[in-house]
């Protein structure tokens, strides 16, 4: 009973240490986010983390309390001195614990969270959002904006970018194609649009179009974080590491004088 008593107290203890430290410096445990799906998954990751705080420590600590505690002294074991086969209390508390605690994880935030997406996937659709086709090939990511007549986005140096305008729906329809080569489309490669500061990643897949809908609510770039980007995070061959592309979240005007920018570009090289 000793042992129980000395391990419950160095339990809750470090349990209330690291809940501390979580919580004193959670604000950098996640990456940056800058939507509305990034602050979903933000909150995941923080009620995660706090659950999981106490779970990760109690293993921890039973491992360091056996080695030291239960140690044999000069190599010389002993018997112990209390024989048991089977404990049935801990085996149901361990067992039913872990039980609850996954159906929990599963109701919250999994399925919390699914729905708080899907109900504002549902909105942002009937609020007729910026459309954007992201195609994907070996080794570029490729823009184009439909509504505005801009087949492919670039800046002055002639490389790929993506500008999206703050607090405006935006889907995004995702394939993974290359224009400039003619041959079968089932036979690209997979990729993965993933955008670290929005909180997305959707794997790219020859053959079909899959979208992802999300509501950018900060101005930002690449300078103000290397996370507003776009990558790939599926390994696509030797140029896989380099497959990126700088995003801008500007203002609705900064926006507007853009595509007009990437529009005379266009002219420009439709007259050349």
């Amino acid at each position: 009973m000793g042992n129980i008593v000395v391990f419950g107290i160095l339990w809750a203890g470090l349990t209330a240490v690291g809940e501390w430290v979580f919580r004193t410096h959670r604000a950098h445990s996640f990456y940056y986010t800058i939507s509305n799906q990034g602050s979903l998954a933000l909150s995941a990751f923080n009620f995660l983390s706090s659950w999981l705080m106490p779970i990760f420590i109690f293993i921890a600590l039973v491992t360091i309390f056996a080695l030291v505690r239960f140690r044999a002294p000069n190599n010389e074991p002993k018997p112990s001195e209390v024989q048991a086969m089977r404990n049935r209390a801990f085996i149901f508390t361990w067992v039913g614990l872990s039980f609850a605690l996954n159906i929990m994880f599963w109701l919250h935030p999994t399925s919390v969270d699914l729905e708080a997406m899907f109900t504002n996937w549902r909105k942002e659709k009937a609020q007729h959002p910026l459309i954007v086709n992201v195609t994907a090939r070996q080794w570029e990511w490729m823009f184009n904006y439909p509504q505005y007549h801009v087949t492919q986005a670039v800046n002055a140096q002639g490389l790929d970018e993506m500008e999206l305008p703050v607090n405006r729906p935006v889907e995004f329809f995702l394939r993974s194609y290359d224009p400039f080569h003619t041959y079968d489309v089932y036979a690209g490669v997979i990729h993965s649009f993933w955008i670290p500061a929005f909180g997305i990643k959707e794997d790219v897949i020859p053959g079909e179009t899959r979208t992802e809908f999300l509501i950018p609510e900060h101005v930002a770039n690449y300078h103000t974080s290397p996370l507003v980007r776009v990558q790939c995070a599926e390994v696509c061959g030797p140029g896989h590491p380099y497959m990126e592309s700088p995003v801008s979240v500007v203002t609705a005007a900064q926006f507007a004088k853009w595509i007009k920018y990437e529009q005379k570009l266009q002219a420009a090289a439709g007259g050349s």
